[in-house]
């Protein structure tokens, strides 16, 4: 939709201006009957080289339908340098028909709908002609570099773009090539001849039906045809896309109970070892007064915060749409119940465990050293996860100014939000819930086994898996596309490959530290000259006899 606005007043009139030229891409269409799709760029589409070479083709082998659903997907962009954007494709037509996938699609006949589509597939089994919309938003962080002028800058310092394509589908091959056209900004529009750029290639390769074994991932590239010398040329963009199969759809509700079970077992592995713990204590009662009193604190308020967003999700259920996206039923709400119960035991036990140690302090009144050593151990973490949470308020700031934050996916938004971030943090705090511990054998030097082997090689284990699995899972899945992650959930700590490796090493440090304080001493990965301080005994002062 474009338009202009201009003054009928005189040139050397104050109230005149100058003409202006305005653009709209947020169209809604109605289906209504008697309404036809015209093509405008079929010319530019037949000389493309995606239509020269035809792939060899496999009889076995069946890719989608033009009509069918699988048409509808997302997508993830990336550069040479790597990932710089993520979105949705759309069709808006399919031959001359207006598309039932259409993102603002009205019917006004359901009786219509039906029978046109019926028609269209009989005759699926040729090319089709095709038109998209491809909604791109880039990541809000990101220097986009060589792809800047792909993107619009809005008043708001939104940036995104939305290319409309037309071209030809194979259903028989799986091809689809298009010509691309976008809104080249305001900046571009000296006429209303040159406001759109028409110069965008655009090659997608969709996987079979049955590509459960490869992934399902559409792959293709968008580029464009301008000379690199031009002010609108960009960079070629490299395209991986997830179509919505329904053999996907299956392996996504398989992860979804993967998952589920997994949460089911890492809580179920965290009271199994807080009672390992409790027993061990009982049969040594004197190492209790050298557990890190904030260490079982940080524990216990981790399960405290998990059981507080688990009854609020319970509660707003409305707003946590993994059965309605996937149709899992009520055995999804089966399994929640299970975890928050499982969540409440783990919290009562770690509550119980700090109890004990708690009490034994209050009562011996010669482990002032201990308190001592506790309260050093108390303002050196302090001040570290103060300034994490202010540096976590800052990047939220930053971003909340730049205003350029991704809105399409219930849990980047929730990620990116202020809540979100802390909560991120507060989950980086419980990865390394053993610093406090360290820090207490460090300053009172002790040797004490105080803590099981099973206690705190176990609940290392249980922290570092989900960034594991994190860095399995972006390598099958598409990140961006899917809001249904249970374990190791993107707004309950910080995941990506960066920091998923950094916080398996740092864990897996912390729990060697312990082992070999346990052994050695707290201070027996120190220097030497640190190991042993100089300490004073007060004696009695000297008298005459």
């Amino acid at each position: 939709m474009s338009g202009q606005i201009w003054s009928n007043r005189a040139l050397n009139d104050t109230g005149y201006f100058g003409r202006i030229l305005f653009r709209s891409t947020d169209n809604e269409v109605l289906k209504v009957p008697g309404l036809k799709y015209e093509y405008t760029e079929m010319e530019k589409v037949r000389n493309m080289s995606c239509l020269q070479k035809k792939p060899l083709r496999n009889s076995l082998e069946k890719y989608p339908d033009g009509f069918s659903q699988e048409m509808n997907f997302g997508i993830s962009v990336k550069i040479s340098r790597g990932k710089i954007a993520w979105g949705h494709a759309v069709p808006i037509a399919v031959d001359d028909q207006i598309s039932q996938l259409s993102e603002s699609f009205i019917s006004w006949s359901s009786s219509s709908t039906t029978s046109s589509v019926v028609e269209s597939n009989i005759s699926s089994s040729k090319p089709l002609n095709i038109s998209y919309k491809i909604s791109l938003r880039p990541y809000y962080y990101l220097k986009l570099g060589g792809v800047e002028s792909l993107f619009n800058i809005s008043s708001s310092g939104e940036r995104r773009v939305a290319i409309f394509a037309e071209g030809v589908y194979d259903s028989e091959t799986g091809v689809l090539c298009m010509v691309g056209c976008r809104d080249a900004g305001l900046k571009y529009q000296k006429s209303s001849n040159n406001s759109m750029d028409c110069e965008i290639s655009i090659h997608l390769q969709f996987p079979p039906l049955n590509a459960m074994t490869k992934g399902g991932f559409i792959r293709g590239s968008i580029t464009s045809l301008r000379n690199k010398s031009d002010s609108l040329y960009f960079e070629p963009l490299f395209v991986s896309a997830t179509s919505y199969y329904r053999i996907l759809e299956r392996r996504s509700i398989w992860r979804m109970d993967l998952e589920l079970l997994m949460v089911l077992i890492s809580k179920t592995l965290a009271c199994i070892f807080a009672v390992l713990q409790l027993l061990y204590v009982k049969k040594h009662p004197d190492v209790l007064p050298f557990i890190s009193v904030l260490m079982l604190a940080i524990l216990t308020l981790g399960h405290m915060i998990l059981l507080v967003l688990n009854f609020e999700a319970l509660f707003f259920q409305n707003e946590y749409p993994h059965s309605v996206l996937l149709g899992s039923g009520g055995w999804l709400e089966v399994h929640e119940v299970i975890v928050r119960v499982v969540t409440m035991v783990a919290f009562l036990l770690h509550c119980r465990l700090l109890q004990h140690s708690l009490s034994r302090r209050m009562r011996d009144s010669s482990l002032k050293a201990l308190w001592t050593a506790e309260k050093k151990a108390l303002f050196l973490t302090v001040p570290v996860y103060l300034a994490g949470a202010l540096i976590t308020l800052f990047v939220n700031w930053r971003t909340s100014k730049t205003g350029i934050m991704a809105q399409s996916f219930s849990y980047n938004n929730h990620q990116h939000s202020l809540w979100g971030n802390l909560r991120s943090y507060a989950g980086l705090i419980l990865d390394g819930f053993l610093l406090p511990q360290i820090l207490l054998n460090i300053f009172h030097n002790s040797r004490e086994n105080a803590l099981c082997r099973f206690f705190y090689i176990g609940l290392t284990v249980v922290r570092l898996v989900p960034h594991a699995y994190d860095i399995y899972r972006a390598q099958n899945y598409v990140q961006e596309f899917d809001g249904s992650y249970i374990y190791a959930d993107p707004a309950a700590d910080i995941y990506s490959t960066g920091w998923d490796v950094a916080i398996l090493f740092v864990g897996l440090l912390f729990a060697a530290i312990i082992h070999f304080q346990q052994q050695f001493g707290g201070r027996c990965l120190l220097p030497r000259r640190f190991r042993k301080l100089e300490v004073y005994e007060k004696i009695p002062e000297t008298s005459e006899e």
